[in-house]
């Protein structure tokens, strides 16, 4: 699905394929930019390059296909060390958010072993970032609401929301974070089988 292609407001992101070409100018650009894995949690084999460090973003990258894994290339947004928001919806309503710190603190460092969900708190977003969250959900091509979505958003150079991931499948729905949340979560399932 290609979010930005409907009109939600996304990270600049270069998707590489296994055994295809791509350009390596989309390495150029942008002062820092992050290689990671299209699919991986936690951020597992994720790390963020500095302008004189591209080379070793190639390495990364091909290392990656060379595993037959895709790859994602996108700018480094520098307001991420406001927190990334993750926000949670149950059947297309929101329920809970949460803020936590940034991971790739360290440049040029592919480090498996860190904790990926580190400072979580509980977060009252705006409401531009529910808007932004909403568009995504609405650009989700099925005629039903999924029964839990999480949207991960972070701050553009303006400041403005912008989607990093849109998680239909991930487990974490950072439920310990509110306590209505677990609730919420139980009454959109029973609707869902009722």
């Amino acid at each position: 699905m290609r979010l930005a292609q409907k009109g939600v407001p996304v990270v600049p992101t270069h998707f590489l394929l296994p055994g295809k070409s791509y350009d390596p100018a989309i390495f150029e650009g942008v002062n820092d930019i992050v290689v990671k894995p299209s699919i991986s949690a936690g951020a597992v084999d994720t790390a963020r390059y500095e302008g004189k460090q591209r080379a070793r973003a190639i390495e990364h990258a091909q290392m990656l296909l060379s595993q037959n894994r895709g790859v994602m290339v996108q700018p480094y947004l520098p307001l991420i060390e406001r927190g990334e928001r993750a926000l949670i919806f149950f059947s297309g309503s929101f329920s809970h958010a949460i803020k936590k710190q940034p991971l790739l603190t360290d440049s040029g460092v592919i480090d498996n072993e860190r904790i990926p969900h580190q400072g979580v708190e509980p977060y009252r977003p705006t409401n531009a970032e529910i808007l932004v969250a909403q568009a995504a959900l609405e650009a989700i091509p099925s005629p039903h609401k999924p029964l839990f979505a999480r949207v991960d958003l972070v701050l553009d150079h303006n400041a403005s929301p912008v989607i990093l991931e849109l998680e239909l499948i991930e487990p974490n729905l950072f439920l310990q974070s509110d306590p209505e949340g677990l609730i919420r979560f139980k009454q959109a399932v029973l609707e869902r089988i009722r």
